[in-house]
């Protein structure tokens, strides 16, 4: 077993805007599961992506825009989970529309606890 207190990590820079630290993954190790707390500063976003594993994602703070695979956005706040589906069924970007950091827990199917990776596609509102 391992416990994990969220006010004793420290989140490692990413992309730009963008913290980061993995909970639990291969150097726990874990079994088939990788998870870990992203942030994205104000006006920050990640790029529209997917992954070739389902993903769960649940808001801690903060207030964001998700933007689905067909272009629709959805309102994040504090206390929203999200599910994302394999494959590009499961596109997902995620822009930071507060003054705010935002903070998010995200987990995924992963045997060993294994780094999953992510495909990111064309999304002209996003400019990427």
């Amino acid at each position: 077993m391992r416990l994990v207190n969220l006010r004793d990590l420290r989140l490692e820079p990413g992309r730009p805007g963008l913290i980061h630290v993995t909970l639990f993954g291969e150097e726990t190790p874990t079994q088939n599961i990788r998870s870990g707390l992203f942030a994205l500063q104000s006006g920050a976003q990640l790029d529209l992506h997917y992954h070739d594993v389902e993903e769960e994602q649940h808001v801690i703070s903060g207030y964001a825009t998700l933007i689905d695979s067909q272009g629709n956005e959805h309102e994040l706040t504090p206390g929203t989970t999200f599910y994302c589906p394999p494959g590009p069924d499961g596109a997902h970007g995620i822009k930071n529309t507060g003054d705010l950091q935002f903070v998010c827990l995200y987990m995924y199917y992963a045997p060993g606890g294994k780094e999953v990776s992510s495909t990111f596609v064309e999304n002209p509102e996003q400019g990427t």
